[in-house]
């Protein structure tokens, strides 16, 4: 069996039985408001996407979650590299990091909702779930720095040069794994945040539309957008972060 065959089989398979599944839990419930089955789910994806203001949703939530992650991977870089050089800064601003990674983000969404616009809310609180884990890993790298390697870059090798290539390709790796996490826990907390906030276009603010007039199909097929939508852009940037890592390494 080639290696390509055998590959989609482990993506195909595992997906036919989850779907057998869904159908014979759906059969045995016997009843579309608790358990739509997946014919009802796939009917509804197909008039979500014929719609403009289907995908006006999607694409508000995207960008939302772009908009979140980058400015959450900005300010985790920022505090990251204050805190690796100043100890009594880092001392400082731990217990903050504590309260950030442990606050829910239903809290965060409520807090940010009296203050700001319900469309900023999702990207503020995508912002806040990504900073802690950005910033958590590239301070420990930052921290991990072979010292040898560094002293010997300060010598021979401008600043820029010492770190572009000294010190670049030693935080990159951690850096490129945890934004791949993050991204995963910036779409959650986006979602979360729109069902809160009902921003006037968005995956969250639909999905709470359907549960409030009991539509369960819609309500599938908005979840299953979300879980392709999400695993599609992560792949992605998985594969955009790791090609930016071959080529510098090259």
């Amino acid at each position: 069996m080639s290696p390509i065959l055998r590959k989609i089989l482990k993506i195909c398979v595992p997906i036919a039985v989850y779907i057998l599944v869904w159908q014979l839990l759906s059969m045995f419930v016997d009843s579309s408001l608790l358990l739509p089955s997946p014919k009802e789910t796939v009917r509804s994806i197909i008039s979500i996407l014929g719609t403009a203001s289907g995908w006006r949703s999607i694409g508000a939530t995207i960008l939302r979650i772009l908009c979140g992650f980058l400015l959450g991977c900005f300010i985790g870089l920022v505090l990251a590299v204050m805190t690796a050089k100043c100890k009594w800064l880092a001392w400082l601003l731990q217990p903050l990091r504590s309260i950030i990674k442990t606050t829910p983000i239903t809290s965060f969404a409520l807090i940010l909702l009296i203050s700001l616009v319900s469309g900023l809310v999702p990207v503020a609180v995508s912002a806040i779930v990504v900073v802690p884990m950005i910033w958590r890993t590239t301070e420990e790298s930052i921290l991990a720095l072979d010292p040898k390697l560094a002293e010997m870059g300060r010598i021979f090798l401008s600043p820029w040069k010492h770190f572009r290539y000294v010190s670049l390709p030693q935080i990159l790796p951690q850096f490129f794994a945890t934004a791949s996490t993050a991204l995963g826990f910036a779409w959650k907390a986006v979602i979360t945040a729109e069902i809160l906030a009902l921003p006037k276009a968005g995956i969250g603010n639909q999905m709470y539309l359907n549960k409030v007039y009991l539509d369960s199909a819609d309500l599938f097929a908005w979840t299953l957008l979300v879980i392709v939508c999400s695993v599609s852009i992560e792949t992605l940037v998985a594969y955009l972060l790791q090609k930016a890592g071959k080529e510098r390494h090259d």
